[in-house]
């Protein structure tokens, strides 16, 4: 009577190894406009619940959790764009932030991307500050 179950618990091995979510396509992320935009595409969605899209700054292992996106499912391509960027970082003048986009399953378990990092060359119109856009209207 052990034998069916040693059976079935190689059985459910098996198809856990062979149903195992295989990652992205892609994930790619650049300045656009006035903010940073995350391109993705996972190679399979039938267990995908949704994403998240994480930031940090390059010199900093803390987290910012950016936006959940549902699942399409069928091979969808997804963009988040951030427009928020400019907050103590641009104090400091480090405008180096890497991102990632984790796949939360629908078993509540998660895959992360690799980390991606960006550079902005240009700051614009966002990160000037409420007296200087007060004293445009002056």
């Amino acid at each position: 009577m052990k034998k069916p179950h040693f059976i079935f618990i190689i059985l459910l091995l098996a198809g856990s190894v062979l149903f195992a979510w295989d990652g992205f396509n892609y994930i790619a992320v650049n300045e656009y406009n006035s903010g940073i935009r995350v391109d993705w595409q996972a190679k399979d969605e039938q267990n995908v619940h949704y994403y998240e899209i994480y930031r940090s700054r390059s010199d900093s292992q803390i987290l910012d959790k950016r936006a959940s996106v549902t699942a399409l499912g069928g091979g969808a391509s997804y963009t988040f764009q951030d427009d928020n960027i400019f907050s103590k970082s641009a104090e400091t003048g480090n405008f180096e932030f890497d991102y990632f986009v984790r796949a939360v399953m629908k078993d509540g378990t998660f895959k992360n991307s690799d980390k991606v990092k960006v550079t902005l060359t240009t700051l614009g119109v966002t990160q000037q500050t409420w007296g200087s856009i007060k004293a445009m209207f002056r």
